[in-house]
């Protein structure tokens, strides 16, 4: 698996080879799910094992995945209230190749890997999730599914802020940068706007929601979540400039469920070689 680069370098990645092509993925995928505040957390903490005889999981035969669903085009509720999204229904399919039923668990995003590295929330987490050498303090990582850049998005309106100036505009202390707490997002924002004032929010809606509302002056956010939503629910904003940071999203694992990890890891070949995961792709209009 590749490296994550440094956040701050605008470096050119590649992108995930296609495979070849299947009918989409039906809403039937969609499983079962709930909402959590960040602070419950009655079930008791799980034995960890090594992994050579069986999984580690909070319920047994079932796949406990923590997600954060206000993350178009990869997680987020329809109209009725269902699960749907790129991650949802991979890690659905991936459940599927290990036998188990999957349970979504929807919780705020920074709290997400906190809750795998518990042993006692989820057994994994998939939520857009970059690896980086700071989450893996705290937990494992499966290989790559996906990989993203960061963007840079203001009001259609505002012409003061460009492709061409948007460094010098933003890195200054009378501009208001807002990100989704707890994404590389906002630590790309800190490290190359550091004179600027970062507001977090807890999802990308929100996030979307402030700059609409004229709460800041750009929203910093991952190329694809950029893409769908100026699109779709927010098209008095637009994507102004593209940075290539070559980020990528994995499942994440609790340290101590490595026969989980190898499992995890062969359902995705498995599912790219079959062309899942391009048809998927396919599906959430996904590039």
């Amino acid at each position: 698996m590749m490296k994550l680069k440094k956040l701050g370098a605008f470096a050119a990645t590649g992108a995930m080879a296609l495979a070849l092509a299947l009918t989409g993925c039906g809403s039937s995928n969609a499983t079962s799910g709930s909402d959590a505040s960040s602070s419950s957390s009655d079930d008791a903490k799980v034995e960890k094992v090594d992994g050579s005889k069986e999984y580690a999981l909070v319920k047994d035969g079932t796949l406990t995945v923590g997600t954060s669903a206000e993350y178009a085009p990869f997680e987020y509720k329809d109209d009725n209230g269902d699960y749907q999204g790129f991650d949802l229904e991979l890690i659905k399919a991936i459940g599927d190749k290990l036998g188990l039923d999957v349970e979504y668990v929807n919780n705020d995003f920074d709290t997400l890997v906190p809750g795998v590295a518990s042993g006692a929330k989820y057994d994994v987490s998939i939520a857009a999730i970059t690896d980086t050498p700071e989450r893996e303090k705290e937990v494992t990582f499966s290989d790559s599914y996906y990989m993203d850049d960061q963007a840079i998005v203001t009001k259609v309106d505002n012409t003061d802020i460009t492709a061409d100036n948007f460094s010098e505009k933003l890195n200054n202390a009378d501009a208001t940068i807002i990100v989704q707490s707890g994404s590389t997002a906002e630590a790309f924002a800190q490290e190359n706007f550091p004179k600027a004032k970062i507001v977090p929010y807890k999802d990308a809606t929100e996030c979307f929601s402030a700059l609409q509302s004229d709460k800041g002056d750009a929203v910093v956010t991952n190329r694809s979540v950029a893409s769908q939503l100026t699109a779709e629910q927010f098209n008095t904003c637009q994507t102004i400039k593209q940075i290539s940071t070559g980020e990528e999203y994995a499942i994440a694992i609790n340290q101590g469920n490595t026969k989980l990890k190898d499992d995890i890891n062969q359902a995705i070949k498995d599912l790219t070689d079959d062309g899942t995961v391009d048809a998927l792709m396919a599906k959430y209009n996904i590039k």
